[in-house]
């Protein structure tokens, strides 16, 4: 591989942040991907509780992000995640 290659294979994309961290659209990202695998069986079901519990986190991390002020666009659906006029009719099921 030439010098060229390598320079432009680490090269941030556009959108992507320059200091190689996260931000809160990969977090949603993540959320994403873990819903697709669930969906098409690619998690054995011992390993749910652990990975359920990952994207719990990352869904309580980005609501926390936004009761703080920041953009993170429209949260993921979670069981800690329901808004208010939801709430009651699930309770009522």
């Amino acid at each position: 591989m030439s010098e060229e290659n390598l320079d432009t294979a680490t090269a941030p994309e556009a959108g992507e942040p320059q200091s190689g961290g996260l931000n809160f659209g990969d977090i949603q990202a993540a959320v994403q991907i873990i819903d697709v695998c669930t969906q098409r069986g690619a998690i054995k079901g011992d390993e749910l509780v652990q990975v359920g519990t990952v994207r719990e986190r990352f869904v309580a991390f980005l609501r926390l992000a936004q009761e703080s002020g920041e953009e993170v666009g429209e949260l993921p659906p979670s069981a800690y995640n329901t808004p208010a006029e939801e709430a009651p009719a699930e309770a009522a099921e």
